[in-house]
Parts: structure tokens; C-alpha cells; sequence
């Protein structure tokens, strides 16, 4: 009977650690969602349509807990001359979107890491970074949809030719050329999505091309535009759509 019950309690023991190494603990929403945001600038209402690739979450193993990584967006219109207009959306950057391990422990210094050229422009403006002490409202900003979405906001109609951006960054997506050593956790650099907006002859609908990256942590912020080193970073979105 001793036995029996020695054989019992490891039996369920192996069961119980069975069940740990197989446990993701945020199970992803695949359906699409649309962010409806009421920005207090007045502008052109635009939807842009985001939609993931095959590398969209990227697992990350913790003990027997999987987690699935998502990646950090940030959308903002200029100019021609490379002058911030407005921010139109930033993942994660009001109070709640914090509980990131890397943006409670950074703060502002997490955005200038994940999104060099979007910073670099905020800060040329004199405009402050997200952080605890200065959270965003949510206008502006949302946590990472699980999947594709659509956001439904405004642009700022300067009357003249505008540049959409969009930044995407996923912590920790290192490779063998984009290690520790080199881009500490931030793993492979933002890459960088573009399209030229002339309002004197709008058309219904633009996509959003590749054009870069924002380069190492080390580096001058800026469009880099060899990509020959990056491999999972560039199937984290398959299209990004723009329409009027």
C-alpha cells in the first residue's frame, strides 16, 4: 500500500509539472479590433488598418510559463522637412500599459529605446515621452491589440504634403547579427513604415511601405536602410493600409 501511494504522489506530480510546462499565460484574441480614438486636435478622420504576420508574438519562455511577446507600435504624421506635426497613436503609453516590466523600470528612456526616430522627433519638439509621471490619454494611445487591428483617428491637415510613419519594435526578437552585446534587450532594431500624403490631391486609400530602420541603441537615430540582418522582425506585419 506504501507503494501504491509513493507511485500516486509522483504520478500526480508529473501530471501537475506536465500542465506547468505547457501553460501560456496570455492566451491571444485572434479577431480583429477597431480603436475608435477622439484626439483634441481637429483634422482629416483616416483609418489605418494594421495587419499581423507570422511573427506577431514572439513566445518567451519563463520557468514553465510561456508569455507571448507583442510588439510596440507608434504612428505620428510630419513634414517634408522631417518636423513632427502630431503623435496619432503609441501602444501602451497611459497608466495601465506600464505594468511592462522594461516600462515600469525605464520610463520615458523604454520609448527612446524602442522607437529611436519617433523619440528623436518628439524631443526635437521639446514633447515629453510617455513615463509613469507623465502616462498618455487614451486618445492617443491603447494597449497592443493581440492582432490585427484598425484605428479610426484624425490627421492634422497642414494644407501641404505630409509623411505617415509607423515604427514597430518587439522586445527581445534577437538574432545572430542583433544580439545582447550589441542592442541590449531591444533584440532586432524598429523598423520603419512610410506614406507620402499630398493633400492638394488625396486619394482614397495609400499603403504603408518599409523604408528602414531606426538603427542600434548606440546609434544616431534615423531611417537605416539596409535590412539584409533582420529576418523574424520583418514578418511581424504582413500590409499596413491607409484610407480616407
Amino acid at each position: 500500500m506504501f507503494h501504491r501511494f509513493q507511485y500516486s504522489r509522483v504520478f500526480s506530480l508529473l501530471i501537475f509539472i506536465s500542465l506547468l510546462t505547457s501553460c501560456v499565460m496570455n492566451k491571444l484574441d485572434q479577431s480583429h479590433q477597431t480603436l475608435v480614438l477622439d484626439p483634441s486636435f481637429s483634422g482629416i478622420p483616416v483609418t489605418i488598418e494594421i495587419l499581423e504576420g507570422s511573427r506577431w508574438t514572439q513566445p518567451m519562455q519563463a520557468g514553465p510559463f510561456v508569455f507571448n511577446i507583442l510588439p510596440q507600435i507608434v504612428i505620428w504624421a510630419e513634414d517634408v522637412q522631417g518636423n513632427l506635426i502630431e503623435t496619432l497613436y503609441v501602444t501602451g503609453a497611459d497608466g495601465k500599459g506600464f505594468r511592462h516590466a522594461g516600462k515600469k523600470e525605464k520610463g520615458s528612456l523604454f520609448y527612446r529605446e524602442s522607437f529611436p526616430l519617433w523619440a528623436k522627433r518628439m524631443e526635437k519638439e521639446e514633447r515629453q515621452l510617455p513615463s509613469n509621471e507623465n502616462p498618455y490619454p487614451d486618445s492617443v494611445t491603447s494597449a497592443t491589440p493581440e492582432s490585427g487591428f484598425s484605428i479610426e483617428t484624425l490627421i492634422p491637415d497642414p494644407g501641404e504634403v505630409i509623411i505617415l510613419r509607423l515604427e514597430i519594435n518587439q522586445s527581445d526578437d534577437r538574432n545572430s547579427f542583433y544580439t545582447k552585446d550589441n542592442n541590449s534587450w531591444v533584440g532586432q532594431p524598429a523598423l520603419i513604415y512610410e506614406s507620402v500624403i499630398d493633400f492638394s490631391e488625396i486619394q482614397g486609400s495609400y499603403s504603408m511601405e518599409l523604408i528602414g530602420h531606426s538603427g542600434l541603441i548606440s546609434d544616431n537615430a534615423a531611417v537605416y536602410r539596409e535590412l539584409s540582418q533582420f529576418d523574424t522582425a520583418l514578418e511581424q506585419l504582413t500590409g499596413i493600409s491607409v484610407s480616407f
